[in-house]
Parts: C-alpha cells; sequence; structure tokens
C-alpha cells in the first residue's frame, strides 16, 4: 500500500521535512552516480528517502574521490538528507523487509544493469503486486531494451554516446571528456523531473504505478536538441570548435584571457549585442562602426577583437567596462572564487553543515528556490547503516530484539 494509507506511529526517523515534497517517501538502490543524483533532488525538497546499501560495503560512491576524516567529501553532498540502512537483499529475510518498505513507499529508484532487480525478486511485477500505485525510475547506461540494453554504461560512456563529447575540446586535437559528472547529474536531474511527472499523472488520475525507463545517455542527447535537424539539413561539420558554437555565423561567443591571468567569457547571441560589442570595440579602437547583420567573416573578426582587447585588460575591468556597454559577459571562477562571490551568497546558493565525523563541511545549497515551501539541507551523507534500527522500528514494526537477531545473522 501506499505511504499515504500509512498508520505506522510517527517516529523521528520518518518524521516530515521542510520543502514542497513533504510526505513523499523514496526507496533508494542507488549507486554512483545517476540513481543517487535524482533521489539527493528529490531529498533536498523534503522527500524522505530510504537508501538500502548492502551491509559491509556500501555504495561506491562512498569511497569515491578525497577524504577528511575518512569520510568521503563527494559521498557528504551526494548522500545528504537520506537516510541510510543495509539490509542483504540475497537473504529471504532481508528481501522480506525491502519490500516491507517498498511497500509502504511511493516511489523507487534504481541504476543497476537491466536484470538485476529482476534477479532478486524485485522486478517490476513484483514491486506492481506489492503496491499498485509505485512510481519505478529505472536508469541504466542504454535503458532497458535495444540492442546495447545489457552493456555496462557510466557517464563518461553516456557522455560520448549522446555526441557531447564529439563537441568537447578544440578541433585540432581529440575530444575530450567534460571535467565533472555530466551525463549522470544530467540523469538524475531528467529521473527526478520524470518522477514528479509520474506522481502528477497518478494524482490526476490519468494513471496508476509505472516504470520510468530512463537511458544514462538519453539526457544528454536530448539537451544538444539541435544536433540532428543540423546535420540532416544543413552543411555544417557538427564537431568540435573549442569555445565556439559548431555554427557561429550568428553570434559570437568566447572565451577571452586576461591581462591577469584570469578569463572572462563574452557571448553576444542576438543581433543587438553584436551591434552593442561592434560599437564598444569600435570606440575603443577608435574607428568607424560596422553595422549590418553578424556574418561567419565578422563574427571572427569582433571575436579577434575581442580576445585581444581583453588580453590587455585586467579581468574586473573587462566585466565592468562591457557591462556598461551592454555586453553580455562574465568571468570563469575557480571553487575559491566561487565561495568569495557576492552573487553566490546574496542567493544562498552555498551552505555549511555542522559533521560531528568532519566539522564544517562547504557544500552547494539547495537549487531550485521556493517562496513557500524551501528545501533544506538537514544533514550531510550518513554512515553506512546509521538508521537501520530506527527505520526498521518506524515502518516495518520490529523491535530491537528481532533486529539484534536479524544483525547476528548477517541480514542487516
Amino acid at each position: 500500500m501506499s505511504h499515504t494509507q500509512d498508520t505506522t506511529p510517527p517516529h523521528p526517523a520518518t518524521e516530515q521535512a521542510p520543502g514542497p515534497l513533504q510526505g513523499l517517501r523514496v526507496v533508494e538502490f542507488g549507486h554512483a552516480v545517476a540513481g543517487p543524483f535524482a533521489t539527493v533532488m528529490l531529498a533536498d525538497l523534503g522527500a524522505e528517502v530510504i537508501k538500502i546499501e548492502r551491509p559491509g560495503v556500501g555504495d561506491s560512491l562512498r569511497g569515491m574521490g578525497p577524504r577528511k576524516g575518512g569520510v568521503g567529501l563527494w559521498w557528504s553532498v551526494a548522500g545528504r538528507n537520506k537516510r541510510s540502512i543495509t539490509i542483504d537483499l540475497q537473504k529471504p529475510e532481508g528481501l522480506a523487509l525491502a519490500r516491507d518498505v517498498i511497500a509502504r513507499s511511493d516511489v523507487v529508484v534504481e541504476n543497476f544493469r537491466p536484470g538485476v532487480m529482476e534477479r532478486l525478486g524485485l522486478g517490476w511485477d513484483e514491486l506492481r503486486a506489492l503496491n499498485p500505485d509505485l512510481v519505478l525510475l529505472r536508469i541504466s547506461g542504454f535503458g532497458q531494451t535495444g540492442p546495447y540494453a545489457g552493456r555496462g554504461g557510466f557517464g563518461k560512456i553516456a557522455e560520448a554516446f549522446s555526441g557531447a563529447t564529439n563537441l568537447t575540446g578544440d578541433p585540432s586535437t581529440a575530444p575530450v571528456h567534460p571535467g565533472y559528472s555530466l551525463g549522470d547529474a544530467t540523469c538524475g536531474l531528467m529521473g527526478a523531473f520524470a518522477v514528479l511527472a509520474a506522481l502528477r499523472a497518478k494524482d490526476s488520475g490519468v494513471a496508476g504505478g509505472q516504470v520510468i525507463d530512463l537511458g544514462l545517455y538519453e539526457p544528454v542527447f536530448r539537451l544538444i536538441d539541435w544536433q540532428l535537424p543540423v546535420t540532416v539539413t544543413g552543411d555544417v561539420p557538427i564537431t568540435r570548435s573549442g569555445p565556439k558554437f559548431p555554427f557561429d555565423a550568428a553570434f559570437v561567443t568566447t572565451i577571452c584571457r586576461t591581462s591577469d591571468e584570469g578569463y572572462v567569457v563574452v557571448s553576444a547571441a542576438t543581433a543587438a549585442t553584436i551591434q552593442r560589442l561592434a560599437e564598444f570595440l569600435a570606440a575603443e579602437s577608435g574607428r568607424p562602426v560596422t553595422t549590418g547583420a553578424a556574418t561567419t567573416a565578422s563574427a571572427g573578426r569582433l571575436t579577434d577583437e575581442v580576445e585581444a582587447w581583453c588580453a590587455a585588460q585586467p579581468a574586473e575591468r573587462v566585466i565592468e567596462l562591457l557591462s556598461a556597454a551592454g555586453v553580455v559577459c562574465g568571468p570563469v571562477l575557480r571553487p575559491d572564487e566561487i565561495m568569495k562571490d557576492p552573487q553566490y551568497a546574496a542567493r544562498e546558493n552555498i551552505v555549511e553543515i555542522e559533521d560531528a565525523r568532519i566539522g564544517t563541511l562547504t557544500m552547494p545549497g539547495v537549487v531550485p528556490r521556493f517562496s513557500e515551501t524551501p528545501g533544506e539541507v538537514r544533514w550531510a551523507g550518513r554512515e553506512l547503516g546509521e538508521d537501520t534500527d530506527a527505520v526498521l522500528r518506524a515502518l516495518c514494526g520490529l523491535s530491537d530484539a528481532r533486529i539484534g537477531e536479524l544483525r547476528e545473522a548477517g541480514v542487516l
């Protein structure tokens, strides 16, 4: 049954959190990175996320990247606002417990290879029998169907398969990967969006429970919405162009190095902004202004001119003067600069969380902002299994003695 019908007495492990998703319960069978990213977006906005992990092992994301005090710093953000419980799903008692938790929840998120959940006894047929209103988000490298469904897939594979890697880097060199988890994070965002759409369909009576089948490459592929029509109907090769778009005859966009070794992005993407850039550069050089529609030649000339002008100015002056002239520009920020920037501070984009293990943690705040039901970062990523006892007492009605027996038997 859905947890909205649950009559289990309240318990601290199931207290409602602030945010627009208050009262939503999500069970996560996730591991690095897309599945956990989807659920942390929901958790930040108030959903109760119960992360089920393997005893003694846990999510591989816990061990990725730098650590402090034995705690993964990446994990502290990726696992925040979630409850961690440990259950061995290969033991009958463990499988029964997982099913009991699922029966009292609204959403399940998993990002195993296709077939893993079925082998565990948690395929869609079994889950739907437990909870007909359940929404199941399934993320895998290439989706649940198609000739590549059985292949493994990580974010970098997805980025390459989507066309994004083909567009990244200098045209004279091999393609390069984005320096962050673009594929995983984008898939997590799309997955969270899809979950909310499915819940809306259920609430409005359009559908009951359903499966969301999301291939890791598909969200990034969808973001590059112009690559197929341009390839099919145009004569512009879609490949790497450095800091520019593959087709830039109609606008100017470039990354300019400044005299103080900073970088500023200049983007003139409309006729009006191109004209303002041309007027500004003409005034700086003392030559007449060239007017008219942008062409490949004029865009290239303006790009060369603005890059040369920026190279002789410090970054702060570049931004001040170009902004005053109505030219859209902005700095390329490093993390230390982000933490000092007044815009980030004013928007409360950065929060500090106290963690008993490693002290003060600085991390991104909740996005997006809600005027009436804002989300909140309540805690950093938990220790493996930290909430097992509390959740199983509250949702499954287990006594401390029974929990002790299950732990002794290696189920928890």
